[in-house]
């Protein structure tokens, strides 16, 4: 049986940080609840998650959310609101960079990057433009939202789909 800590501060993360290195604190894809909760804060929902069904759940910390398969993490995501500052909850105090500024769109995201010599490809779905960037985030723009910031994530790494057809 693991217990976990339990913390009585907020861990700091700051997002330019996880943007450029792919470091959200000392969580990685792959690792185990159980670890996490040695050395992160239990969520600030239900201690084990939003069951979304069986062998899946979504740990809550504010805006930001840890997708779990089998117990193991598999997406760090957040989901931004039409001009609402991004937050981390009780237990992760974020450091926001330029997402404290509400809604933004592609060609402000893209100014920030390239000051910061943050690398990324540029991929269009029907509904979406993603930016890539080195670190394996992904920046997700909604086109029906007039190219608004909808979301990041970083999951497992993947070829991009133009990639996976050259490989083939």
């Amino acid at each position: 049986m693991v217990i976990a800590m339990r913390y009585h501060f907020p861990i700091a993360v700051d997002i330019y940080d996880f943007l450029y290195t792919g470091r959200f604190d000392y969580l990685e894809i792959g690792q185990s609840a159980e670890s996490i909760l040695q050395m992160f804060p239990a969520p600030d929902c239900v201690p084990k998650g939003l069951l979304v069904q069986k062998g899946w759940n979504i740990w809550l910390y504010g805006d930001i959310e840890l997708h779990f398969s089998d117990n193991r993490l598999t997406q760090i995501r957040a989901d931004f609101q039409p001009d609402a500052a991004l937050s981390g909850g009780r237990w992760v105090k974020l450091n926001p960079w330029f997402f404290a500024n509400g809604c933004l769109d592609v060609y402000a995201v893209i100014q920030r990057l390239v000051q910061r010599n943050i690398d990324f490809i540029k991929t269009e779905t029907h509904t979406n433009l993603i930016l890539q960037l080195q670190s394996g985030v992904e920046l997700i723009f909604e086109k029906c939202r007039g190219m608004k910031l909808a979301s990041f994530r970083k999951q497992k790494a993947s070829l991009p789909h133009w990639a996976r057809e050259t490989a083939s």
